[in-house]
Formats: structure tokens, C-alpha cells, sequence
């Protein structure tokens, strides 16, 4: 269960990048034939920083204080 909990938790906090790859390819060609071919990956990629994951912010924030008690009420009834 605890194993189940921490890969939840992991894959919910992994940062998203947004990734802008553009490939440029480069041929040597000498009687029709290909003699060495050169590709250039160029990549820019964007991370939104200070973003906190939802289960952060369903913890913490006030909005949803309502919702994490009644969620942990129902766990611990559960038990």
C-alpha cells in the first residue's frame, strides 16, 4: 500500500515541460549517392516554475479545506 502511495505521489509531481524541437538534416551527396548525412536536433523547452501539483494544493490551501477533512473522515471511518 505504501509502495502504491509513493508512485502515486511521484507520478502526480513529475514537472511538465513543453518541448519545441525543430530537426534540420544535412546531406553529403557526391553521384547521386549519400555519402554522410548530419541531423541537428534544436529543442527549447519551457517549465512552468512556482506551479505546486493539485494534491499540494488541495492539502494546503483553504479553499478545499472542507473537501480534505471530509476525505480523511471518510478514510479513517473506512477503517
Amino acid at each position: 500500500m505504501i509502495r502504491f502511495v509513493f508512485i502515486f505521489l511521484f507520478l502526480i509531481s513529475v514537472a511538465k515541460a513543453e518541448d519545441n524541437c525543430v530537426y534540420q538534416t544535412q546531406q553529403v551527396i557526391e553521384n547521386g549517392k549519400v555519402i554522410s548525412e548530419k541531423i541537428i536536433k534544436s529543442c527549447t523547452e519551457t517549465e512552468t516554475l512556482n506551479k505546486q501539483n493539485f494534491l499540494v494544493t488541495w492539502l494546503t490551501d483553504e479553499r478545499y479545506q472542507n473537501s480534505v477533512i471530509m476525505v480523511f473522515m471518510g478514510i479513517l471511518e473506512n477503517l
